[in-house]
């Protein structure tokens, strides 16, 4: 990990300064690129198979991008196991039997990613905000980068009344109406976080019930995507 850090040290800059020229891209792509045909063996071959080199490549565009298969067929990682390690897996919906694996032995340049995304194009300007989060923590799916995601969200820029709504047996709209029903009369901006087919279930209690709530300005919701056949869509 020691011969990482510098690697991961530049990475995190850049995502801090909130931008880069495309030489600066160009270096830092390259760099990573070196990196990983040097200690990713799987990905080396598939680089070589296609006579690729690290001398071959001069931009980010010759940088081969391995099949979204390769994940699920191969262990595509840059550090040996550890115990510590974070694997987040793919939902398994085209196979549940080979679900793709994306390994982690930090979080540092997932979680900055997110939170400076997050705080520029979600917040904008608002440092925190009570949010509802409509998907399981990370203790239901600790393989869930979407669940990471949320929880993140939550904790560095949902207020003390932020809470899940969803349980073992689905989402919880009793407690989701009572608290939109507050926000509705307290007048403070709320925000409404998860997966696409939790915002269609909760739509479809919405009109199925005769419900309907006009959130204060401000409000937000982020929808994540991710139908995966749970839901018709909207």
């Amino acid at each position: 990990m020691d011969k990482v850090a510098p690697l991961v040290a530049d990475i995190l800059d850049v995502i801090a300064a909130d931008g880069c020229t495309d030489d600066q891209f160009d270096a830092l792509a390259l760099k990573l690129f070196a990196h990983q045909f040097a200690v990713n063996a799987p990905y080396r071959s598939f680089c070589q198979r296609r006579g690729v080199t690290v001398r071959k490549v001069k931009s980010w565009r010759d940088i081969p991008a391995v099949p979204i298969d390769a994940f699920k067929a191969t262990e595509l990682r840059c550090a040996p196991p550890a115990s510590g390690d974070r694997v987040f897996m793919t939902s398994g919906t085209t196979r549940a039997d080979m679900r793709g694996r994306h390994f982690h032995p930090l979080l540092d340049v997932y979680d900055l990613s997110m939170t400076r995304n997050f705080a520029q194009r979600f917040m904008r300007g608002v440092a925190r905000m009570p949010m509802g989060i409509l998907f399981p923590d990370e203790i239901a799916m600790p393989n869930s980068s979407l669940a990471h995601y949320l929880a993140l969200a939550k904790s560095e820029f949902g207020s003390s009344e932020s809470r899940y709504f969803m349980t073992p047996e689905g989402i919880d709209l009793p407690a989701l109406w009572e608290t939109l029903e507050a926000v509705e009369q307290g007048g403070k901006p709320y925000a409404l976080l998860g997966a696409s087919y939790s915002i269609v279930h909760v739509i479809d209690a919405l009109r199925a019930q005769g419900k309907t709530f006009r959130l204060p300005a401000g409000s937000r919701i982020l929808d994540t995507g991710g139908y995966k056949g749970q839901s018709r869509e909207l």
